[in-house]
């Protein structure tokens, strides 16, 4: 009796671990699910660059599509649900002082401080990444306006 009681405690520890991660956002792992709408056109980047993507470590939704887009020293990152939620990370590698002017500005849990601005249907936040030498940008579209500031400082809390 003793056994079936241990055996169902460890049988619930394991599926209570399994439950609480979320699922695996890595550049590895996007790289296997998505190797023609996203690893292909990351492949052009150089391993330093592929490390410093802006790659969110969760989501507010849950992903459905996933794709890449480089140009010169910026890359963009689409990730969709299978409704109107998205998020849109771009990574601008050697920017400069190029910030784009925002009303609202919000410290970052790693330090820093990201600009925000409130748009119609989607929140765009923009912060500088200094160890990095890059800005990133995240454009998050969302149907429930109440909620999207939060989800989208939850998502750059996640990159930095």
């Amino acid at each position: 009796m003793k056994f079936i009681h241990r055996l169902s405690l460890v049988i619930f520890f394991v599926l209570l671990a399994g439950c609480s991660s979320g699922p695996d956002l890595s550049l590895s792992h996007l790289k296997e699910l998505y190797p023609e709408t996203f690893a292909a056109p990351i492949e052009a980047l150089s391993q330093e660059q592929q490390e410093k993507l802006g790659l969110p470590e969760e989501l507010p939704f849950e992903l459905k599509a996933l794709k890449a887009n480089v140009s010169g020293n910026e890359t963009e990152v689409i990730y969709q649900s299978d409704s109107a939620v998205q998020a849109v990370v771009r990574t601008i590698f050697d920017p400069g002082n190029d910030l784009e002017e925002s009303d609202l500005q919000i410290p970052l849990d790693a330090g820093g401080v990201a600009g925000i601005q409130k748009r119609d249907d989607h929140v765009f936040v923009e912060w500088y990444n200094g160890d990095y030498d890059v800005i990133y940008q995240l454009e998050y579209t969302s149907t429930n306006k109440e909620k999207r500031l939060k989800e989208a400082m939850e998502i750059t809390n996640s990159i930095s």
